[in-house]
């Protein structure tokens, strides 16, 4: 998790090293919303995939485990699949020329065919500061709500950026199942998350 700012003028150099400062803490007082996000994420595809018509359960996975060991698919029936979704970028954004904060949450997810191992879908979707294209399957808009107007004011509401990745955690969620739905008739999907 981390915050950025693509935006600072040479003249605020001496802004930048204390805003740099004041975001480390900033993120390590998020930490425990980073640790949570995995386990809701994982929640909220089983919802959301029943939602769409699909039998989705989670698999636990013991910490520190690795996440291939964790289902061998060569053994679930012809029936079952996996899928297995990744975080791979988690933070606030701010674009050049913007002192607006955006979150950012990208992922990817992977649902693969039990016995045959196949690829029945495959895609990255990002959420918030990269959603550029609100028509498009991997794009995901931020809630309007959800952007502070300065670097002090995002640090002073960690709550609200809280909810805001519990939002993006349920948008994202939402739209890997209806993308999956357009790809993939209904079946049994076995959900799993790791958080390292």
């Amino acid at each position: 998790m981390h915050t950025e700012n693509k935006g600072i003028p040479l003249g605020v150099l001496w802004q930048s090293v204390a805003d740099r400062i004041k975001s480390s803490d900033f993120n390590e007082r998020m930490e425990a919303t980073r640790k949570d996000m995995g386990p809701k994420l994982t929640a909220a595809l089983v919802r959301q995939l029943a939602a769409q018509g699909y039998e989705a359960q989670a698999v636990e996975v013991a910490s520190g485990r690795p996440m291939q060991s964790a289902i061998d698919e060569s053994k679930l029936p012809p029936t079952d699949a996996v899928l297995r979704v990744y975080l791979n970028e988690v933070g606030m954004f701010s674009a050049r020329f913007s002192r607006d904060y955006v979150p950012r949450v990208n992922l990817s997810a992977y649902l693969i065919r039990g016995e045959t191992e196949d690829s029945l879908y495959s895609e990255t979707l990002y959420y918030g500061a990269d959603a550029t294209n609100e028509k498009a399957s991997w794009s995901v808009p931020a809630n309007s709500d959800h952007h502070w107007s300065s670097f002090s004011e995002l640090v002073e509401h960690p709550q609200e950026v809280a909810q805001s990745y519990d939002h993006a955690v349920n948008a994202l969620a939402t739209r890997v199942a209806q993308n999956i739905r357009a790809q993939v008739l209904p079946s049994t999907v076995v959900a799993r998350s790791v958080v390292p």
